[in-house]
């Protein structure tokens, strides 16, 4: 996307809020105005105070008092018509205080009408990243880390408004005040004015180099940051993993090259800025010291009043602060708009496949896998397929384990189930309808999921339970911890279930998060059961427990185990044995020992290790 199409693009998030767009700016503007007729009114005071004139303030050398003051004092004549004197004496300070007045109401309605729509922008894009990072396929998250995932929600959007509003109102700010000035110049004395612009062309070209280098070194630092963020990410939270295998030294080092590099971009953008508004600012002063000058030459010829000099010395070197402050612009507005293209960039990305328009009230939990072959890297045909012309059967209400050594696609089979994958050959059907006719949300409704690696959220005990419900049934929830033997340690917490978890569940031991997990496919009371080593963590006296209230949640259920411990799933209807992505063998508990193939063997070696 090209800079134009990005910054258009980002000032059309403002569309809704125009019309306190265009209030911010005026009040902008207004502000901004106020500051060059204070100025203006320099030269009234000045001249008024000459010699000569005091008796008659406003009637400078240069002829009587004009525009504004003019208007102030017709009506402190009208207000006091006795005395003229006195009108003219109270004209230039009501002028004043009127403008100051004026110059504090609208900087304030400037300044909080641009921090309200930066924000409200700025969190809209926010939610729009974050809406988009539910949708996004797995195989984004295989590809991208957490880190800069993280970063781009965090840290970019944040850099965004920089781009938006912010720049938008400085340049608008800067430019009035500008224009003013060169107004109060060229009515002043046109001739030094004109001298005054000689140098603009040569600005513009130091702006536009610069603008170049300052983009490439924000985008450069928009990744570092997002390095920065990945490399906290995986310290943080292996931080068992670094203690134990002592990794304190490499994840130092680590971190120290990633925030020596973050210093360095930092640095050296910065000193392209400072280097950018240092030649301008030499330029600015190299033509002071030229106007100033001729100035002094033209005052001491009688061509320039004092209150015309003293306004026209004030308003050029006050014109250097919104010049100063426009050739900076571009400092920002590059670093918005390399945080923009990755913002947009996340936004953009392609979201899961969801074309599918049957609807799905109630499955009833027919399997049919026909020839399915997958690859994690789609788009390299040399990659090793994960699964490799797998054909299964499984009939609603089974039980069917999936068994085999790592690697051997029994996961990445069962995560074909949701579409958490879309198959690359071959296709899977349920209940006689390809999974991808039907619509994602109803497909997935159909399916609980208790993984080998539970995820807990930070809220409370019959929240984790109930995840997913909107109105969420207190009965139900304790009954469904009752069934995963979660009742009784849920009931010894603090406040039962309304116990806060902690993070990811950390406040939890492995074998009570795992029952609540499954306490939550229970709750969730699915046709369809996929679980992935569900007992693992748990003791031998719990396993047992959970075992047998598993054994009563699959009745009348499809459900598919990947197990690895080959004990617990001697009961089920069929057992898969696959290797190297394909079925190797496929029947009962008591049929696949008979047959003494791979089964039997993984059977055997696990009864020796375990013996």
């Amino acid at each position: 996307m090209q800079t134009r199409q990005l910054y258009f693009r980002l000032l059309r998030e403002f569309r809704p809020y125009l019309g306190a767009m265009i209030a911010t700016l005026t009040a902008i503007g207004v502000a901004s105005a106020t500051d060059v007729m204070l100025i203006r009114q320099l030269k009234n005071v000045v001249d008024a105070l000459r010699p000569g004139t005091t008796s008659a303030l406003g009637g400078a050398a240069d002829g009587p008092a004009t525009g504004l003051l003019a208007t102030v004092q017709g009506w402190m004549d009208r207000l006091l018509p006795g005395d003229p004197a006195q009108a003219a004496l109270w004209s230039i300070p009501l002028v004043i205080m009127a403008l100051a007045c004026l110059r504090m109401v609208s900087s304030f309605s400037g300044d909080y009408g641009a921090s309200w729509l930066s924000n409200r922008v700025q969190a809209n894009l926010r939610e729009s990243m974050f809406a988009r990072i539910l949708r996004l396929p797995n195989r984004y998250f295989d590809q991208a880390s957490t880190g800069t995932t993280l970063s781009r929600v965090a840290y970019d959007a944040t850099q965004v408004a920089q781009a938006g509003l912010s720049v938008f109102n400085v340049f608008v700010r800067d430019s009035v005040l500008t224009i003013g000035y060169l107004i109060v110049l060229f009515t002043t004395d046109w001739q030094l004015a004109s001298f005054c612009m000689g140098l603009l062309p040569l600005v513009a070209a130091v702006v536009t180099v610069a603008g170049r280098r300052m983009r490439r070194l924000a985008e450069d630092t928009q990744a570092s940051m997002g390095e920065l963020t990945r490399v906290l990410d995986e310290s943080i939270g292996g931080q068992r993993v670094v203690k134990v295998f002592g990794g304190q030294r490499f994840e130092h080092q680590r971190f120290h090259q990633v925030v020596k590099h973050n210093r360095q971009l930092a640095v050296k953008h910065s000193a392209t800025a400072a280097l950018n508004s240092g030649i301008i600012m030499m330029l600015v002063g190299i033509t002071l010291s030229a106007v100033i000058y001729f100035a002094l030459l033209r005052a001491q010829a009688g061509a320039l009043s004092p209150g015309a000099f003293v306004a026209f010395m004030v308003a050029l070197m006050a014109m250097q602060s919104p010049i100063k402050n426009l050739t900076k612009l571009n400092e920002p507005l590059q670093r918005g708009l390399a945080a923009a293209k990755s913002v947009y960039g996340l936004i953009d990305a392609p979201a899961e496949v969801d074309e599918g328009t049957l609807p799905l009230p109630r499955a009833q939990g027919r399997i049919a896998v026909q020839a399915v072959s997958f690859r994690y890297n789609a788009n390299d045909p040399d990659a090793a397929p994960a699964l490799r012309d797998v054909s299964l059967d499984i009939a609603a209400g089974e039980t069917v384990a999936l068994v085999g050594g790592s690697g051997s696609g029994k996961t990445t089979l069962a995560a074909l189930l949701p579409r958490f994958y879309d198959v690359g050959d071959g296709r899977i059907l349920l209940d006689g309808h390809d999974l991808r006719d039907y619509k994602l949300t109803d497909l997935r409704a159909q399916i609980a999921l208790v993984s080998q690696d539970v995820v807990l959220f930070n809220d409370t005990l019959s929240a984790n339970i109930a995840y997913g419900d909107a109105n969420p049934d207190p009965a139900r929830i304790e009954a469904a911890a009752r069934a995963a033997y979660a009742h009784d340690f849920i009931m010894k917490q603090p406040q039962g279930y309304a116990t806060q978890v902690g993070e990811n569940g950390l406040r939890l031991s492995g074998g009570q998060r795992q029952r609540l997990a499954i306490a939550r496919a229970l709750y969730k009371d699915a046709p369809i059961l996929i679980f992935d080593e569900a007992t693992s963590a748990l003791d031998t006296e719990s396993e047992r427990q959970v075992q047998a209230a598993l054994e009563v949640l699959m009745r009348g259920r499809t459900t598919v185990v990947i197990a690895h411990r080959l004990s617990t799933i001697e009961k089920a209807d069929r057992i898969v044995v696959m290797e190297s992505g394909r079925i190797a063998e496929s029947g009962s508990h008591d049929a696949l020992l008979a047959k003494g193939g791979h089964y039997a063997r993984l059977y055997q070696t696990q009864k020796q290790v375990t013996a």
